[in-house]
């Protein structure tokens, strides 16, 4: 395995560095168990020191250092309050290898005085964002009290959840001079614009409605995002429009459904979605985007779909969402959601979001802890386990790496084809994707998120042609970042109907592991 770098990742504070188990411990691992409350894959401890040996950390890169990539990260809610500290945040986003950032624009922020912008704050993230590698893409989200008299702000933030369309000739005016006026200002900059942001989860609401709250109906939306895209258009004829940006929920289709009988295809180049729907994401997510696609066909436009905000806490203070939720559980659901999101096809997926929000945002006084940067205390930001997990992530699925169909399987640890043993023994998802001639298999097990996992022994089952290249297999753990090589790989054939290849004794995790060829990681 002279032909595989040990790149030494330096994440001293992170995850332990291997080492023997120590002779007359009972607890090994009880510092691990301490700092995360949970332990993580190691062939060690785990039944596969035979089958594994670490031989290397996983590289990443910067996001400077990618020329292109469908990942994306959100950078939202720096619009008209400081949940966090932007120039504190940035040094860790150069090197996540992602090359998307989701900003929210602020109008109220923006136009404090009738016709007069201040952007200056704007300036400062998106040139920062490029130089560092990452692409800024616009939320043009909420209202301005200035245009919007007699409308009463949403608390706690005082926000104006409420379309410019309601308030007459001044809404609109004041709403598409802003939008110009941003278009103007960012036209040789920013090339995409998101229309709000979820219409239907109760940020764009009938006014004076005291605390019920009515979601506007979706044709009302649609004559917002007719006027928005006019008006940035007209400043900047290429700008792609985001339509949608749908909150994920068991009712959403419903609303969807409407925005396309209201004719928003008429006016959007992406349809965006964010789907928070549970630990399991892998459960629903498919067919919904399957729906969205269809009416996107049946509207003979050419609209592609992003993922275009979503996340999971790493601690259960957060909305209810997640009743164990640790930093391994959050580092689980963003490899689970950016693999699920590449291998059904989607163009950009973000997850949300760079850094925690704290500073008062939350009226309870908790921290929003859906970051991959630890910002509890406001003096020293620290990355957590799931930005490990993003910057594996962004180094194995840049733009070089493409979705495949191939084949490989996973089989519970028995003779083939005659298991009776639960699901949970030898079943998952797989998806194959390529590097050039070197595949990248990735497997794991949909349980929730949440849950506690026992890892599985299976065994991996493929078929390549000729041109593929495997002959040094590899294991990569993308939220340890360790890389092990696979000791055993045998080849079965029944005379008939070819041969297949087959790794013996491979661990099965909640998260997906990817096996590919050494030769993968001497790549720039």
């Amino acid at each position: 395995m002279g032909d595989v770098k040990n790149t030494g990742m330096g994440f001293a504070d992170q995850l332990p560095t291997p080492d023997p188990i120590p002779a007359g411990k009972l607890f090994p691992r009880a510092a691990e168990m301490k700092k995360y409350y949970e332990y993580f894959f190691d062939p060690r401890y785990d039944g596969f020191e035979p089958e594994l040996e670490f031989i290397a950390d996983m590289p990443f890169h910067t996001s400077r250092e990618v020329e292109s990539s469908p990942l994306g990260v959100g950078f939202e809610v720096l619009d008209h309050r400081t949940g966090y500290i932007f120039e504190k945040a940035l040094p860790f986003a150069r090197n996540t290898g992602v090359k998307w950032a989701r900003l929210q624009s602020g109008w109220q922020r923006a136009e404090k005085e009738p016709g007069r912008y201040d952007f200056a704050w704007l300036d400062e993230i998106v040139d920062g964002l490029r130089e560092a590698g990452i692409q800024p893409w616009f939320s043009l989200s909420f209202g301005n009290g200035l245009y919007m008299e007699g409308a009463e702000p949403i608390p706690p933030h005082n926000n104006w959840f409420f379309s410019p369309t309601r308030f007459g000739e001044k809404g609109v005016r004041g709403w598409t001079n802003y939008c110009k006026a941003m278009a103007e200002h960012f036209k040789d900059r920013v090339f995409h614009w998101e229309v709000w942001n979820e219409p239907n989860g109760g940020f764009l609401r009938l006014p004076n409605t005291g605390k019920k709250l009515v979601i506007e109906e979706p044709s009302v939306y649609v004559e917002l995002v007719s006027i928005t895209a006019k008006a940035i258009r007209s400043v900047q004829p290429q700008a792609k429009i985001i339509g949608g940006a749908i909150a994920g929920c068991s009712i959403c289709n419903d609303y969807i459904s409407k925005l396309f009988k209201s004719g928003i295809a008429e006016h959007i180049d992406i349809f965006s979605y964010h789907p928070y729907e549970g630990g399991v994401l892998e459960m629903y997510f498919p067919n919904r985007l399957q729906y969205i696609r269809d009416l996107i066909a049946e509207s003979g436009r050419k609209i592609t779909v992003w993922q275009g905000e979503n996340g999971r806490p790493s601690n259960s203070a957060l909305l209810h969402r997640g009743w164990k939720a640790t930093e391994g559980c959050q580092a689980r659901y963003l490899t689970r959601r950016y693999l699920t999101d590449l291998r059904l096809g989607i163009e950009m997926t973000s997850y949300f979001t760079i850094c925690d929000i704290g500073n008062g945002y939350l009226p309870n006084g908790n921290v929003h802890s859906q970051g991959v940067i630890d910002a509890t205390d406001p003096e020293n930001y620290r990355p957590k386990l799931s930005y490990r997990a993003m910057q594996s992530m962004a180094w194995l699925f840049d733009s070089r790496t493409e979705l495949t169909h191939g084949c490989f399987e996973i089989h519970p640890m028995s003779a083939w084809g005659v298991s009776t043993l639960p699901i949970e023994y030898g079943s998952g998802i797989t998806a194959v994707f390529r590097r050039g001639n070197i595949p990248i298999f990735a497997y794991y097990h949909p349980t929730n998120t949440d849950a506690d996992w026992q890892v599985k022994p299976v065994f991996l089952e493929t078929w390549l042609d000729e041109t593929m290249k495997f002959d040094k297999p590899i294991l990569i753990d993308p939220i340890t970042a360790r890389i092990y090589r696979i000791k055993k790989m045998t080849e079965w054939s029944d005379g008939s109907y070819g041969n297949v290849l087959i790794l013996p004794k491979m661990p099965l995790m909640d998260y997906p592991l990817f096996v590919t060829d050494a030769s993968l990681m001497n790549e720039k």
